[in-house]
This record gives structure tokens, C-alpha cells and sequence, in this order.
């Protein structure tokens, strides 16, 4: 639908109706082109008096492809532009019964303005920067370099834009080269500079975009040159990135020619540097064998001694270290005044590691507040070290110690140090660590105590048979948890009862995880019943729900009832965790 004011043709209204394939600017084109004024058929409206509405519009719409178009016609100030802008609002608040996927209002004047000052292209670009503004986050997929061309047209009037995640596709910079013996990647040469210069003007739009702080190349393939061009627009001072995530080093898996002396750990290691160098950075996840690579892994420690380092949140690649790269890292960590998480996951820290890492974290300048072990190859032996650190500091809140093999004598030795008074930690992950009933027994005694513990996480762990005594812990007044995650922890329909009686007792914990454990119908009951009959803290609660009974569903519609701001989720379906583990994204 086309609406114009006429005599100036000051003022006009393009909207696309839904099943309609034509394009908005062709049939903007054909209307100036083909159509006669004023017309007189079904498809054309032509409007002189105030008192005359847009009725036709109310009607069901044609399956013809026939563009529709509406004049309004009279002198200056008699109304055309209130009536156009009037009818906007009347689509807006869904008044018109005519439905189209979007509108924009079109300034002639301020075209013609822009046409007569050389600025070509201003319809399109309006009619961009009405579509993207507002938007803040968004996903691009660049296969080719004319996708890489309409990214920096759009990306130009996404002025509130804040995130990107980019991939990119291998081989967009590169192609094969088949006259080599190997199967190798080479960079392009003449043929390449179109896409370097394209990939140029879409990195400088990054840039100059004031409000962009999110920036995720993770899943992109790029080459020495793209990630140098990079490099070189990011770190501009307009630019206030504040969390970025880089490339895996095995996504530069391109075999440069030797001449150049250039491998993908080069490329990688300028890409990283350009984002360590952002004053305005904070946030940095490194992905890929960080710590394999010396030069890059120094390069970092350096960064975080120095005054004007302002990263909060680090998260390196697994790997495994050298005692000289431990080092290196305790001493960063040592002088840094502005990290504040640091996430090590999936690196081989053994138990070696582990203690020298609480060398640092027990030293007064350290100010880490949450950190990640998790699967980092941990046994019983590291906890002594992580239990006598939890005492002495006081800053460290949050603690992911997931997928290591501590058993039960390590929930022992964490549980001395939790203990204390001067412990301060909130968030303890266990998951997966082999703990069976006896760990609980000793679970359950500390948080009986004066625990700071709130969020607790022992999912895929056996403890069925020692469920009891959690449940036992949680009737007391002392327990301040407020998370505990049961996840895939082999309960059973028996175990219900106990919990039930400890949700009716309990008057702090806010949501309880029993995801992917087979309760059975008389178990879901019996939690169910008591929820109904207790108006507690809890907000949400996770089941899996094999079978949906209709006495099922009607107690649940009945502790909704009662409870009104309690959350149940019955996720049947869902095979992976919901799990406090997460404290670090």
C-alpha cells in the first residue's frame, strides 16, 4: 500500500502486505512509473476531503499481486500529513484489519533534500534505518563477499546495536589449493582484495558503532590478513567493546605459504593481543590451546600486571601447563587489581596446579571472587590446599569444582574449611564428583551449621540413599541455601516423601533442581500435595515428568492456584542440566 500527499507529494506511507512477494521499492517504482493520476480503478484511492477515511482498507485483502495506492490531495495545512501519520497509529494499535509485516513513514521532502546533495541510495537507506533501529542484538552468516556488502549497508543504521556474533565461513578468504601435494589452505592473492576491502569497511563499521560491547567471532574462519584488518579496527578508541569472544586457534587451520612465515598461532595471538589492549575490554574468553602457546599466555600475564588492565571476566582454552606458564599466570593474578572471575576449564591443572594456584589465592592482593576448576583432572589430593584457601580468603564467593574425581574424602576436606566462620564462599559446584551417601552425611552437618553456603549444585551424583539427609538439613533454621540442584541423581519414588516434608519445613530455599530422576507418579504426588499445602519460598521447581496423569495435572493446576508465584517446570524432554554452574557467564 502506497499512500501519497499530493500537490507536493510531500508525504508517503509503504507498507508489504503478508503473502505478497513483491518488493517494497518495485512497487514504489511502478506506481511513479506506471500509474496514471488520478485513477479511477479498484486499486487506486484518491482522497480531497477531511472528512474521508481509509474504509477500503477494512476489506479482505486481494490475492492478487496488485500494489494498492492512496492519494491525498489538497493544499498546505489542511491535514494530509496528521491523516497519514493518524493512520500509522491506527495500524500500530491494530485498528486497521488489513495486516502487513511492517510500515514506514517516507519524507519526500527529506529525500529529495538528500537526492539533491549527490546522496544516492536514500530510499533503500531509509527504509534500512527504519528496519534496524531498535535492534540490539544480532547473528550474521557471511558465505560470500556480496552477504559481506549488505551486512555493512545494514549494520551502518544499527545505531543501538550492542552484541554481533559473527561466522564466517572458510571460504570466504581462502581457497584450496589443489596443486599442492597436501590438502593445504593458501591465502588469495589478486583475488582476495575484494574481500579484504569489503571485510575492511564491514570491521570499520564495527568501530564506529558507539554502543557495540558484545563481540563474538568465535565460530568464524578467517586468514592472517582479515584478522590483522581486525585487529586494526578494533582496537579504535571510538570502539567500547567490553566482552569479546575470539575464534578457536583451530579455526585458523590455514597453512600459509612458508615465505610469509606465518602460522595460524600468529594469527591468533595478534587477534588476541588487539582485544587485550582494549582499555574498554572486560569481558575475554580465549578460546583454543591458549596455554600451549608461550609467547601469547606471557603476553597475557604481562597485560594483567599492568595498572591499566581493566579485565573482570577471563575464560582461557583447555590446555595442559608448564610449571614456568603456572607461574607466570599466579604472578598476574597476584599484581591484577581488576579481575574479578576467572574461568579455567578443561585445563589440565592436576592437582599440582591446583595448589600453586592457591598459593595465589591466598595472597592478600588477590581479588578473585569466582573461579572455575572444572574438569581440570582434580582428585582428593588438591582439597586440603582448596579447603585451608577457603578459609584464609575471604573474597573468593563462587566456586566450580564439576566433573573431578574428589569422592567423598574430598567433600571431607572442603567441608573442614567451609566450616569456619571466615569462609565466605556462596556458590559451591560439585558436580559429578563421585560423591555418594557419606558425602551428604557430611553435607548435611555443615549446613546445619554456620554455613554461608546459598547455592549448592551435587547434581549426577549417587546419592539416593543418602537424600535423607540433606532433607534433614533443610527442615533446620540454620540452612541458608536457597539453590540446591539434584540433577540426575538416581532419586527415586521412595526418596519423595522426605523431600516433601523438608519443602513444607523449609523456609529459605527458592528453587530446587530434581531434572532427569525418575519420581514416578506417587512421588510427584506427594511433592505436589505438600506445595499445596505450604505457601513457602520456593519459586521454582524442576521435575521430569514421564507421564502426565489427569490427577497430575490437576493437582499441579492446583498448587498453581495456591502458589501462584511458584514456577514448575516439567521437563520431560530435557537431557542437560540447569545448573548454578553457570555463575561465571
Amino acid at each position: 500500500v502506497t499512500i501519497i500527499g499530493t500537490p507536493a507529494f510531500s508525504h508517503c506511507i509503504t507498507l508489504q502486505v503478508k503473502r505478497r512477494e513483491r518488493n517494497t521499492m518495485e512497487k514504489f517504482s511502478s506506481i511513479w512509473k506506471n500509474t496514471s493520476w488520478p485513477g479511477d480503478g479498484d486499486d487506486f484511492h484518491y482522497i480531497t476531503q477531511r472528512s474521508q477515511k481509509f474504509t477500503f482498507l477494512n476489506h479482505q485483502i486481494s490475492t492478487q499481486l496488485m500494489p494498492l495506492t492512496v492519494v491525498l490531495h489538497g493544499p498546505a495545512g489542511v491535514g494530509k500529513t496528521t491523516l497519514a501519520k493518524k493512520w500509522m497509529l491506527d495500524w500500530t494499535q491494530d485498528h486497521i484489519m488489513m495486516t502487513f509485516n511492517s510500515t514506514f513513514y517516507l519524507s519526500c521532502k527529506e529525500l529529495n533534500h538528500k537526492g539533491a546533495d549527490g546522496h544516492e541510495g536514500v530510499f533503500e537507506e531509509q527504509l534500512v534505518k527504519d528496519a534496524m533501529t531498535g535492534i540490539k542484538e544480532i547473528s550474521i552468516h557471511l558465505t560470500n563477499t556480496f552477504e559481506m556488502m549488505q551486512s555493512s549497508f545494514c549494520l551502518k543504521h544499527c545505531q543501538n546495536l550492542q552484541k554481533i556474533s559473527l561466522q564466517v565461513e572458510k571460504g570466504l578468504f581462502l581457497e584450496n589449493n589443489t596443486a599442492s601435494e597436501s590438502d593445504t589452505w593458501v591465502e588469495r592473492s589478486q583475488c582476495d582484495h575484494h574481500s579484504l576491502r569489503l571485510w575492511t569497511d564491514l570491521c570499520s563499521v564495527f568501530s564506529s558503532n558507539k554502543n557495540l560491547s558484545f563481540l563474538d567471532v568465535s565460530q568464524s574462519f578467517l586468514s592472517h590478513s582479515s584478522v590483522r584488518i581486525l585487529c586494526e579496527q578494533i582496537t579504535h578508541v571510538i570502539c567500547p567493546l567490553q566482552k569479546v569472544v575470539t575464534p578457536h586457534v583451530e579455526s585458523l587451520l590455514f597453512i600459509f605459504p612458508r615465505i610469509k612465515n606465518i602460522s595460524p598461532a600468529d594469527a591468533y595471538r595478534d587477534l588476541c593481543l588487539a582485544f587485550i589492549g582494549k582499555k574498554t575490554l572486560t569481558h575475554l574468553i580465549l578460546e583454543g590451546d591458549v596455554h600451549g602457546d608461550k609467547m601469547l599466555l606471557l603476553l597475557l600475564c604481562e597485560t594483567l600486571k599492568h595498572s591499566r588492565c581493566n579485565l573482570q571476566y577471563l575464560r582461557l582454552g583447555s590446555c595442559s601447563d608448564t610449571t614456568k606458564q603456572r607461574d607466570d599466570l599466579s604472578l598476574g593474578l597476584e599484581i591484577n587489581q581488576s579481575l574479578r572471575c576467572l574461568d579455567l576449564t578443561a585445563s589440565e591443572l592436576l592437582d599440582e596446579g591446583v595448589k600453586l594456584l592457591c598459593t595465589t589465592l591466598r595472597h592478600p592482593r588477590c581479588f578473585l571472587q569466582k573461579l572455575s576448576l572444572e574438569d581440570c583432572h582434580l582428585t582428593e589430593a588438591c582439597c586440603k590446599e582448596l579447603s585451608s584457601t577457603l578459609i584464609v580468603n575471604q573474597r573468593l564467593t563462587h566456586l566450580c569444582l564439576a566433573n573431578n574425581n574428589l569422592g567423598d574424602g574430598g567433600v571431607k576436606l572442603l567441608c573442614e574449611g567451609l566450616g569456619y566462620p571466615e569462609c565466605q564462599l556462596q556458590t559451591l559446584v560439585l558436580w559429578h564428583c563421585n560423591i555418594t551417601r557419606h558425602g551428604c552425611k557430611l553435607i548435611s552437618k555443615l549446613l546445619q551449621g554456620d554455613s554461608s553456603l546459598t547455592n549448592l549444585d551435587l547434581g549426577l551424583n549417587p546419592i539416593a540413599t543418602g537424600l535423607w539427609f540433606l532433607c534433614e538439613a533443610l527442615k533446620k533454621p540454620n540452612c541458608k541455601l536457597k539453590y540446591l540442584g539434584l540433577w540426575g541423581c538416581s532419586i527415586t519414588p521412595f526418596c519423595c516423601q522426605d523431600l516433601a516434608s523438608a519443602l513444607i519445613s523449609n523456609q529459605r530455599l527458592e528453587t530446587l533442581d530434581l531434572g532427569q530422576n525418575i519420581l514416578g507418579k506417587n512421588g510427584i504426588m506427594m511433592l505436589f500435595e505438600a506445595l499445596k499445602q505450604n505457601d513457602g519460598p520456593l519459586k521454582t521447581l524442576r521435575l521430569k515428568i514421564d507421564e502426565s496423569s489427569v490427577e497430575i495435572q490437576k493437582l499441579l493446576d492446583d498448587v498453581k492456584d495456591s502458589n501462584p508465584k511458584l514456577t514448575i517446570e516439567c521437563t520431560g524432554a530435557r537431557t542437560t542440566r540447569s545448573s548454578c554452574c553457570d555463575f561465571l557467564s
